[in-house]
């Protein structure tokens, strides 16, 4: 699939998850894809608002600032330091354990 049939399908999940009562799971049904990654493309679509690369570079220009800025963080740290990112964007987070 090229990248632009890939954007548009992102929006057009992230915008069946937005405007419908619909599960992501019967949205990954839907579109032969899993929940998880249905929640994926509904994160970043979400940071790019509404679209998926937008939001996966700002993801990954955050990621690597923290690395950077926080050089001696282990993964983990770092990891909870792009979670309370999300949340303050307003990004809903599976909890961990």
């Amino acid at each position: 699939m090229r990248k632009t049939d890939l954007k548009s399908l992102y929006f057009n999940i992230y915008m069946t998850y937005t405007n419908s009562h619909i599960t992501l799971e019967e949205i990954g049904m839907k579109h032969d894809v899993s929940k998880q990654r249905i929640w994926q493309i509904v994160r970043f679509c979400k940071l790019g608002g509404g679209d998926y690369y937008k939001g996966l570079k700002l993801y990954n220009e955050v990621h690597n600032r923290y690395k950077k800025d926080f050089e001696n963080a282990n993964p983990k740290t770092i990891n909870a330091l792009m979670r309370d990112w999300m949340k303050l964007k307003d990004i809903r987070l599976i909890k961990t354990k």
